[in-house]
């Protein structure tokens, strides 16, 4: 059953929006959707912009528990981005990529989320900048950063990584939301199109290689990746596995015995 209808934001709507980010940041940092809801659309009256694309985004369930943490951290993560994925079903990959959708929720029905899941010094010394990276940013950098996008994206990679590998999609989604340096740099290079290649970077960080954790480590990794990347789309998961045993990085110290047991 059909609980709740979203307002959808068209091109115009979305730069109407990115001028209140510019210009009245705190509306977005305080929570309030509603009044954001009504400061926007008395701006786009005054512009004479028809700001909205019909029809409206149809939400499966309520997100009313997103709006209800009282702290940040990834716990909230793992438990919200099956129920927000949950909320959106049906989505594809080409609407989960599209910043007027994602702006739409967050601005419309996630602002009190993102306000508390996001907290930082950074809203006061760059507010509008804070604003526009959690509320209104999309794209390879969206996905990791505009709240409504990173939880669809870490619930949808978990699911399709984990049809390639032995590890359950709770344990993938577990796995990204709390080692995020890992997975920053994995959504910034786009290796999360191919669910096979990160069904074998994580299997081979989960094989006692938990250094890939670590932000050193993670970022060589995905630079020796990013080398061989033409050729990903082609290569099923036992090459694919191999490769990423062959750019791992060299990891002094305690877990250097991982990658050797993994090479014998």
């Amino acid at each position: 059953m059909i609980l709740n209808y979203v307002p959808r934001l068209n091109q115009s709507g979305y730069r109407i929006m990115e001028e209140l980010a510019d210009t009245v940041p705190h509306l977005f940092l305080k929570g309030d959707g509603k009044q954001l809801k009504e400061s926007f659309d008395y701006l786009a009256d005054k512009k004479g912009e028809r700001p909205y694309d019909y029809p409206e985004i149809k939400l499966r369930i309520p997100l009313d528990p997103l709006n209800q943490i009282r702290k940040s951290g990834p716990k909230t993560d793992i438990h919200y981005a099956p129920l927000l994925r949950q909320a959106v079903a049906g989505l594809s990959s080409e609407q989960a990529s599209d910043r007027c959708f994602w702006a739409s929720l967050t601005c419309f029905v996630l602002s009190p989320y993102v306000s508390v899941r996001w907290d930082s010094p950074i809203k006061k010394t760059k507010p509008a900048h804070f604003v526009r990276r959690h509320w209104l940013w999309i794209g390879k950098q969206g996905r990791v950063w505009n709240a409504g996008a990173r939880l669809w994206w870490l619930a949808e990679n978990a699911l399709r990584a984990s049809e390639f590998s032995m590890h359950s999609s709770d344990k993938f989604l577990e796995t990204m939301a709390n080692n995020v340096n890992l997975y920053h740099q994995i959504m910034a290079r786009a290796f999360s199109s191919n669910p096979v290649l990160l069904a074998a970077i994580y299997d081979i960080a989960l094989a006692n290689n938990d250094f890939l954790f670590k932000t050193k480590y993670a970022n060589e990794l995905c630079r020796n990746l990013n080398i061989k990347a033409d050729t990903f789309d082609i290569l099923d998961y036992e090459e694919l596995h191999q490769i990423v045993l062959n750019s791992l990085p060299f990891a002094t110290g305690a877990t250097g015995a991982g990658i050797t047991g993994l090479l014998q």
